[in-house]
């Protein structure tokens, strides 16, 4: 299995050997710039092959599959409202399919207020102003208008 490696800081990844538990920091530098994916393969002290697809990415981002809705506004003013499924989701954003009935037509830039319940013990409720960053087809991504770092119920979900 191939794990995510995430980039840090100075350009660096980490791969940690699934065997032994070890972690190597490597410089990703020259990779960071390119286009395509980039596997990176390390060989640990204990001689596992680790092996790893760099991620970059600011932010983890974590599978979903959680049902919720949406308000659509144009000029500070309701201007329509539906249904979605939120299909992955950071801190910062979130991207999600619209449901089939769903007819409006939608732009870069524009404003929503999303209301969504994760999927946790509690069944948090997430209200987050977002703004339309691309979208293709039923498929939209989002970033949210603000990034409350404070944001307890998000920030446990996303690690768990």
């Amino acid at each position: 299995m191939t794990d995510k490696v995430f980039i840090y800081k100075d350009n660096k990844a980490i791969i940690i050997c699934p065997k032994c538990e070890k972690s190597k920091a490597i410089d990703v530098s020259e990779e960071f710039g390119s286009k395509y994916p980039v596997r990176l393969e390390h060989k640990c002290t204990c001689g596992y092959m680790c092996v790893g697809l760099l991620e970059r990415r600011k932010r983890h981002r974590k599978i979903a599959n959680l049902p919720g809705a949406y308000i659509l506004f144009n000029s500070g003013k309701q201007e329509a409202k539906g249904s979605m499924t939120i299909q992955d989701i950071t801190r910062a954003g979130l991207s999600f399919k619209l449901d089939e009935s769903a007819n409006q037509k939608f732009n870069k830039g524009d404003k929503l207020l999303l209301e969504f319940h994760l999927d946790d013990k509690s069944k948090s409720l997430i209200k987050k102003e977002a703004v339309i960053c691309n979208f293709r087809g039923p498929y939209i991504g989002v970033k949210f208008s603000s990034v409350d770092l404070y944001d307890r119920a998000l920030g446990m979900y996303m690690f768990s």
